[in-house]
C-alpha cells in the first residue's frame, strides 16, 4: 500500500510541476522536469500491475510462461458468436498447466473500420473503432467429446435453440451443437447445475465452446482484460475447466 501511494504521489507531483511550467509562461525545464516524474509514476504503477498480475497466475497455475513465442489459442476455431467487426487481435498471452492440461489465457480486442469522405481534403480517412475486449482461456481438455456445442447469452431478440430442460438456463442461453441428443447427455443436470453456479461469479456475460478434440474456449464479454487481473477471476476459469473435464 505504502508503494501504491508513493507512486500515486509521484505521478499527482510530476502532473502538478507540469501545470505550474505551463502557467509561467511554459517553462521548458518545469515542464520536462514534471513529465519525467509523472512518466516514472506511471511506469512505476504499471510495473507494479504487471508484477502482481504475475504473481497471481502463478499461484495457481504450474509452468507459467508469460508472453509466449507461439499461441494456442485463435478465435477463429471457436463458434463463439462475436459483433461483426474487421479485425481481431489479442494481447497479455499466458500460458500454464492447470492439473497437468495446457491451459492460455489472452485479452481479445474486435476492431470495425469506417471510411469517412472529409469535405476540406476531399479525401477518405479511415477510422478504427473498438467494439468488443474481454477475457479469454483456451484449456486442451486432453480427451475427446461425441459433440461440439456452443453456450451463448440469450437475448428476446433470439430465437429460442435447443431446449435442455433447465428453465434457468435455457432463460439465460442459447445452446448450438453438432448432434443435440449428445449435446445433452455433456449438459446432464449435474453439469447444467454448475454452469447456473458460474452465472454468479465476477462475471455475467459470457459464452463457451467445447470441440470434439476437447478443446474448451471460455469468453468473458467484460469489457477489459487480463491485466489486473484477480484470483476471483483466475479461479472462475479453472472452475469452468473442473466443469467439463472429464
Amino acid at each position: 500500500e505504502d508503494s501504491a501511494m508513493g507512486k500515486k504521489i509521484l505521478s499527482i507531483l510530476g502532473l502538478g510541476i507540469v501545470l505550474i511550467g505551463i502557467v509561467f509562461g511554459g517553462n521548458l525545464v518545469l515542464i520536462l522536469v514534471g513529465a519525467i516524474l509523472l512518466g516514472l509514476g506511471q511506469t512505476s504503477k504499471e510495473n507494479g500491475n504487471n508484477s502482481k498480475n504475475k504473481q497471481v497466475f502463478h499461484e495457481f497455475f504450474d509452468d507459467v510462461n508469460i508472453d509466449p513465442v507461439s499461441h494456442l489459442l485463435d478465435v477463429s476455431d471457436t463458434n463463439i458468436p462475436l459483433p461483426k467487426h474487421d479485425y481481431c487481435s489479442g494481447s497479455g498471452y499466458v500460458q500454464g498447466k492447470y492439473k497437468g492440461l495446457d491451459v492460455e489465457f489472452c485479452t481479445i480486442k474486435l476492431i470495425d473500420v469506417t471510411e469517412v469522405l472529409r469535405d476540406e481534403t476531399g479525401l477518405w480517412e479511415k477510422n478504427e473503432n473498438q467494439i468488443y475486449e474481454g477475457q479469454w482461456m483456451l484449456c486442451n481438455l486432453d480427451c475427446k467429446f461425441s459433440t461440439w456445442l456452443t453456450i451463448y447469452p440469450h437475448s428476446l431478440l433470439d430465437k429460442q435453440t435447443i431446449k435442455t430442460g433447465n428453465n434457468a438456463f435455457d432463460k439465460k442461453f442459447n445452446l448450438s451443437c453438432g448432434d443435440q441428443k449428445e449435446a445433452l447427455k455433456i449438459l446432464d443436470s449435474g453439469c447444467l447445475e454448475k454452469i447456473m453456479t458460474l452465472t454468479n461469479g465476477p462475471f455475467r456475460k459470457f459464452a463457451l465452446n467445447l470441440n470434439m478434440d476437447g478443446k474448451l474456449y471460455i469468453a468473458a464479454h467484460n469489457g477489459h482484460g487480463f491485466e489486473n487481473a484477480s484470483r476471483d477471476e483466475l479461479k472462475w476459469f479453472m472452475d469452468w475447466i473442473d466443469v467439463f473435464k472429464l
